[in-house]
């Protein structure tokens, strides 16, 4: 079984960033993300700690901003916009998931698309229907496409069976797929029979969090397996959605967590914010 590591890829995506940050500051531009963290859910502080850590390896600035919990949807949306409009300020991430009170699309409205490097804003999300590069496409999707090609792994007329359907992760990881010529079966919540489908692929992708969801059962011999959930077992131990030690010995491939795509998504960031970092300052010299 091939084994899905992150570390090489993330590795060469880091270094693709330094370069560009290298150059960009050469001509006095500091690229600098603005992390905007409501609350102190856990899985959202250990993610900010990680990527905190992978901007400031590739030379990023972070900027934190962090809110109680009790905040307005109001005030969220007063101190995003002075963020927005900062022009020290490249690329902006937002930690999810929110309180259930603010409305992710009512923030993300407010967001530009030039800065908005989780592929939050509409504008971006048009630009993946579109099959355009010029946007910027979520982060974990993006990842699990860099892991995909950087293995080799070709997707154009493989069956693909996504498990969980939400806007971040699993509908515009889907887009990207057909885009590059897969049949994709997006499963969710209401599919009745998530092993009809998932049985049958020749690629299984699982992005629910839900630890464990994903057995030997749900995947054929041989089957491409990527994990993109996160939670914790019953030790408390760092968790996917698919049972490894099970599917290990059936897929042809698989992701381990942690380090496997999470690894990856970072370094997907850091190359974003140096992306939109040169095109704002392009945009900047064109006036």
């Amino acid at each position: 079984m091939m084994d899905l590591r992150g570390k090489d890829v993330a590795k060469r995506l880091r270094t693709e960033a330094a370069e560009t940050i290298e150059k960009l500051k050469e001509n006095n531009v500091a690229p600098a993300l603005a992390i905007v963290r409501v609350g102190d859910d856990e899985s959202s502080v250990s993610y900010e700690k990680s990527a905190t850590s992978t901007m400031k390896k590739a030379g990023i600035d972070v900027k934190a901003f962090h809110y109680p919990e009790s905040i307005t949807e109001d005030e969220v949306v007063k101190n995003f916009q002075a963020i927005n409009g900062d022009p020290a300020i490249h690329g902006i991430l937002v930690m999810q998931p929110l309180p259930k009170h603010l409305s992710r699309e009512t923030i993300a409205s407010f967001i530009s698309p030039q800065k908005d490097i989780d592929g939050l804003a509409s504008a971006n999300l048009g630009e993946l229907v579109q099959e355009s590069e010029k946007g910027f496409a979520p982060s974990t999707p993006t990842a699990v496409i860099e892991m995909l090609e950087h293995y080799e792994i070709d997707v154009k007329g493989k069956d693909v069976c996504i498990v969980g359907s939400s806007p971040v992760v699993g509908k515009p990881l889907g887009l990207m797929l057909v885009n590059r010529g897969a049949t994709v079966t997006l499963c969710h919540i209401y599919t009745k029979d998530v092993k009809k489908y998932s049985q049958d692929a020749d690629i299984v992708i699982s992005a629910t969090g839900a630890v464990g969801l994903i057995t030997a059962d749900h995947v054929k011999e041989g089957a491409v397996v990527i994990d993109v959930g996160f939670g914790y077992d019953e030790e408390g131990k760092p968790a996917g959605d698919v049972r490894f030690e099970e599917v290990t010995q059936k897929a042809g491939a698989l992701t381990p967590v942690p380090g496997g795509v999470g690894t990856v998504t970072t370094a997907v960031l850091a190359k974003q914010v140096a992306k939109a970092a040169k095109g704002l300052s392009e945009k900047k010299g064109s006036r």
